[in-house]
C-alpha cells in the first residue's frame, strides 16, 4: 500500500467493497481511523488491521468472486464480453504493488470502458490474482500493456 493516509474511497478500492459499507464497518468500530478537515483518514497500520478482521476478510472474499457471479448471470450483454482470471507470479509486495498500480492506472484512463475488476496478492505462495471482466478485446488490450 504505501501511503501516509488513506481515504473511505482508498479503502474501498482496495477491499472491492462499497463506501457505505466502509462507513458502516466504521460505524461498527471495526475499522479505527480519525477526522482531518472534516474526512475520515486511516493510517496504513490501521487498514492491515481492518483488512485481517476475519469478519471483513470474509465479505472481501465474497465481493472478491461476484465478479465472477456477475459476469455468468449478466444474460443481456450488448458487446462480446470476458471474464478472466489472471495469476501472475512475483517475487515480492513490491511488485505486486507495481501490478497493481498499473492495472489502476489503466482502469483510471477510461480508455477500456465498464470494468469490474479485483485485486488480491497472497505472499505466502507469490501469486498476485487479477479479477476482471469487460469488453473482450479491451481487457486483452489492457492486460497486455500491464503485462508488459
Amino acid at each position: 500500500m504505501r501511503k501516509e493516509y488513506y481515504s473511505i474511497t482508498d479503502i474501498a478500492m482496495i477491499a472491492s467493497l462499497s463506501t457505505r459499507t466502509i462507513r458502516t464497518y466504521i460505524k461498527n468500530g471495526l475499522l479505527k481511523g480519525s477526522k482531518k478537515d472534516g474526512a475520515w483518514i486511516f493510517s496504513e497500520d490501521e487498514v492491515e488491521k481492518f483488512l485481517h478482521e476475519p469478519f471483513v476478510d470474509q465479505s472481501i472474499q465474497i465481493k472478491r468472486y461476484s465478479i465472477v457471479r456477475d459476469f455468468i448471470n449478466n444474460k443481456k450483454k450488448s458487446v462480446n464480453s470476458v471474464c478472466s482470471i489472471f495469476d501472475y507470479l512475483v517475487k515480492s509486495d513490491a511488485e505486486a504493488e507495481i501490478l497493481c498500480d498499473k492495472i489502476i492506472e489503466q482502469i483510471n484512463s477510461n480508455q477500456y470502458g465498464e470494468i469490474s475488476f479485483s485485486f488480491n496478492y497472497d505472499s505466502k505462495i507469490n501469486i498476485a490474482r487479477v479479477i476482471i471482466s469487460g469488453e473482450t478485446e479491451l481487457i486483452l488490450k489492457m492486460m497486455q500493456k500491464c503485462s508488459d
